[in-house]
């Protein structure tokens, strides 16, 4: 029992550490970020940290799978739903999570180049990501949500542009004079609605737009 007890404590333990830089990381940047800051954030000791991460490389790491579960748990969802989400609305619930992490859209460059095994990790996550969405598509059409893109590069360039906006939105928007606020959630949202409107169906289109 009380080794029952141990184990859960240092679960929790690493659990507060993610969570923690998480939210250190949206503030501060990871690239400006040591594990004495976030030691001194959760008031717990550098050994305590290092017991359950070697160093910072690795606790990102650890945030980027949280991102890409919380990612995959809405594909699930959205897929094993009696009625799958409409592409806008699945931008939108997609575009939460983004904002959650908007450290690593803001740092991923940086942070995979000094990581090989979190840019290897991305590359197989972008991968996925784009699989997904070739299935998300085709259900859409089905759903008379979308119209058929006919060739690969348009879909390609779909899919790509929503994938290079949502990353790079925050940033674009962000200052460093003040706090990091979500209002640009809605702005992104409508500058996607608005680019994806071309290939919507009409009925859905003034669903939308009306």
């Amino acid at each position: 029992m009380p080794e029952q007890i141990e184990k859960k404590k240092r679960i929790s333990n690493r659990d507060k550490i993610i969570s923690e830089s998480v939210g250190i990381f949206n503030r501060m940047g990871a690239g400006s970020t040591s594990t004495n800051h976030i030691c001194a954030n959760l008031g717990i000791s550098p050994g305590n940290l290092y017991f359950h991460f070697k160093n910072k490389e690795e606790i990102v790491f650890a945030i980027f799978e949280k991102m890409c579960e919380e990612t995959y748990n809405l594909w699930k969802t959205s897929l094993e739903a009696p009625s799958f989400l409409p592409p806008l609305a699945f931008i939108e619930q997609s575009m939460e999570i983004f904002w959650r992490y908007r450290f690593f859209h803001r740092e991923m460059y940086h942070l995979r180049r000094q990581d090989p095994a979190l840019s290897k990790r991305w590359h197989k996550h972008l991968e996925k990501t784009r699989r997904f969405m070739r299935a998300a598509f085709s259900k859409w059409v089905r759903d008379g949500h979308v119209t058929t893109v006919g060739d690969a590069f348009t879909f390609r360039m779909i899919n790509d542009i929503v994938l290079v906006t949502a990353s790079s939105f925050f940033q674009f928007y962000e200052s460093p004079d003040r706090p990091a606020t979500n209002k640009p959630l809605q702005l992104a949202n409508q500058y996607l609605a608005r680019f994806l409107q071309p290939y919507l169906t009409p009925q859905y289109s003034q669903q939308i737009f009306s």
